[in-house]
């Protein structure tokens, strides 16, 4: 694998790893626990960085260089990430129906986390510059931007789930 595309992934798995080490002790009432009126407990915050992975797909070749771009969308989905934004999902896909349990999420995360290490382990120099996904608001994205992309909303919903882990 590419040095830059492991050192990636590599910080993108240790995160993961120390999340589900967090909430792995919680009781199931503290998981479902909702810090207010239209807030996610934590089982779904966790459910919905897990739908968001299943639901990215890296095909290299799968999207079209001349396929649109959506000028600045990319840089103000960081933003809003980044800045702890409340926005509606933008993917009806990824919306949690809260009823999984944690660790049928943990399973089905180590499964997309493989396949995303796979691709990754594909990936030539010629491929980090190559959209090999879209986004619903960005469009077409790269693999570096989606990884960038990957580590953001987690970061995001990882803040979330650690205030709730504190508030309760």
């Amino acid at each position: 694998m590419l040095s830059e595309l492991q050192d990636r992934y590599n910080t993108l798995e240790e995160a993961r790893l120390a999340l589900i080490h967090k909430v792995r002790g919680l009781k199931p009432e503290r998981l479902n626990h909702k810090t207010g009126p239209d807030r996610w407990s934590i089982l779904e915050d966790f459910q919905h960085l897990v739908l968001a992975e299943q639901r990215t797909s890296f095909k290299a070749g799968s999207v079209l260089d001349s396929e649109e771009r959506k000028a600045g969308k990319f840089e103000m989905v960081l933003q809003v990430l980044d800045h702890d934004t409340v926005v509606d999902v933008p993917d009806p896909g990824m919306i949690p129906d809260g009823n999984a349990t944690l660790e049928s999420l943990i399973t089905g995360w180590e499964k997309s986390r493989m396949d995303l290490f796979k691709f990754l382990e594909s990936c030539g120099p010629e491929d980090l510059e190559r959209p090999v996904s879209r986004h619903p608001v960005t469009g077409s994205i790269t693999v570096v931007e989606c990884l960038r992309l990957i580590d953001s909303h987690f970061n995001h919903h990882r803040r979330r789930i650690e205030a709730a882990i504190e508030q309760i």
